[in-house]
């Protein structure tokens, strides 16, 4: 699995980073991307990103509040 970090802010430059690694993932593989749980609000140009190139996804936030996770895997072709 892989794992990208996004740190604290999502930029779009972090956008185009994971548009570009997405590109890579294979139907049924998953990656997991990490945010901090305060600017997790600013996830909605990351989940539009996810649905326009065929992933799935599951939000879930980490138990001591820190860290927002998003683990996301590609869906087969239809």
């Amino acid at each position: 699995m892989e794992i990208i970090d996004l740190g604290s802010a999502v930029t779009r430059e972090d956008i185009g980073h994971v548009r570009r690694l997405l590109a890579e993932v294979k139907p049924g593989e998953e990656v997991r991307i990490i945010l901090e749980a305060a600017d997790a609000h600013e996830a909605d140009d990351l989940f539009t990103l996810l649905r326009h190139e065929g992933f799935d996804y599951q939000p879930k936030g980490s138990g001591n509040g820190r860290r927002y996770y998003v683990t996301a895997r590609r869906l087969p072709p239809r």
